[in-house]
């Protein structure tokens, strides 16, 4: 269809492959088309929050009827306060540089749809950070969310991993080599006391990885969400569309599930990240998300014990975990396991619709956020 002027539209269907198509360019073929085909479906076909008057995203049409800008719309379910509702997640904004002077058309439409309960924006670049922050966006700003932990799970490649990156001049590099030596002894025998420390109950815990939830995860919803005021919602289906959902995904999350005493208590989920450093490839896990009823030292214990698990059976060479603690509470586990801290970033941006009167204090106090929430995990 050849339009007479530029226009900013919503997104339809029949739009996937000429955006699909704008966004392999406009990424340099760094995500092609199949990529971004298999997004949309994803983020919108087979996402159990998307209804009929939900505008999947926006595009700039040129006069010829090319795409010259996208931003996209995920809606996300939330619970909220008492209440299942639906939040909007903004992602992927792309636009040509002959276009630059028309990107906020693509952002207006997105703060001012209806019906989502509150705006989230959780992958931001400084730049747009800035701006969010002028136009009325907050910053969750939980002091947890803005700590990183690092288990290193391969000592030797770890090593290798950070002088490599962290390293460039020659003598120095040489000089971090004789000193890993002496360190990485150092540290095998300071993980042997989180060992001692175990408790003594964590014998009645197991784990193990699965490749789909059940419907026994629905009941552990209604359990946990009850903990909460805000929380992106957890049941069977959005829990499978969230982690395998996406064939691109496949590959790239894992799930373990934890039981006590041989009752389903919670899992952990971990992203697998690819870093190349020249010619080296090196992996990690991310935790992307942690859902536990129990609380206590004995649960932490064991899913950091079924995290170094799983990346030892990985088929890839796991080299280390990063997490963040996500409830103040599993800080001092981290700890005493051997984690070493790093400070983060969280750049967990949310703005309050027009049509919703959320208290302030909720976001602050009872918002249950991990990088789950948004479209964090979503992205690679």
């Amino acid at each position: 269809m050849v339009i007479g002027k530029n226009t900013v539209s919503p997104i339809t269907i029949e739009d996937y492959g000429p955006t699909a198509i704008f966004l392999e360019d406009i990424t340099n073929k760094r995500f092609n088309k199949s990529f971004w085909l298999d997004r949309f479906e994803y983020w919108w076909d087979k996402n159990p929050a998307m209804s009929e008057n939900i505008i999947r995203g926006w595009v700039i049409r040129g006069r010829g009827g090319d795409i010259g800008g996208f931003l996209g719309n995920i809606p996300i379910k939330y619970y909220i306060m008492g209440e299942e509702k639906v939040a909007s997640c903004v992602t992927s904004w792309y636009v040509r540089e002959e276009y630059k002077k028309r990107s906020l058309e693509l952002l207006i439409p997105f703060l001012k749809q209806k019906g989502a309960a509150f705006l989230l924006d959780t992958t931001p670049s400084e730049k747009v950070e800035k701006m969010l922050l002028q136009i009325d966006f907050k910053s969750l700003g939980k002091e947890w969310l803005e700590k990183d932990a690092f288990y290193p799970v391969n000592l030797n490649e770890f090593w290798s991993y950070f002088i490599r990156r962290y390293i460039s001049n020659k003598a120095l590099l040489l000089l971090f080599k004789v000193i890993g030596i002496f360190v990485i002894p150092a540290i095998k025998i300071f993980r042997i006391i989180p060992k001692l420390r175990f408790p003594n109950a964590c014998w009645k815990y197991t784990f193990s990885e699965i490749q789909r939830f059940g419907k026994s995860y629905t009941l552990l919803w209604e359990k946990f969400k009850e903990k909460y005021d805000i929380l992106a919602v957890r049941n069977e289906v959005t829990l499978n569309w969230f982690f395998f959902g996406s064939k691109g995904f496949l590959s790239s999350k894992k799930v373990i599930e934890l039981k006590y005493e041989g009752f389903l208590v919670g899992y952990v989920a971990v992203k697998e990240i690819e870093h190349n450093l020249g010619k080296e490839t090196y992996y990690s896990f991310e935790v992307v998300d942690i859902v536990v009823l129990r609380e206590d030292t004995s649960t932490h214990y064991i899913i950091l014990k079924s995290l170094i698990w799983l990346a030892k059976e990985n088929g890839k060479k796991i080299i280390f975990i990063k997490i963040s603690p996500f409830v103040k509470g599993m800080e001092d586990s981290l700890t005493k396991f051997g984690f070493f801290w790093k400070k983060g970033r969280s750049r967990f941006l949310y703005r309050k619709s027009e049509e919703n009167n959320l208290i302030e204090d909720y976001f602050q106090q009872s918002f249950y956020a991990t990088p789950l929430d948004g479209d964090r995990c979503y992205f690679p």
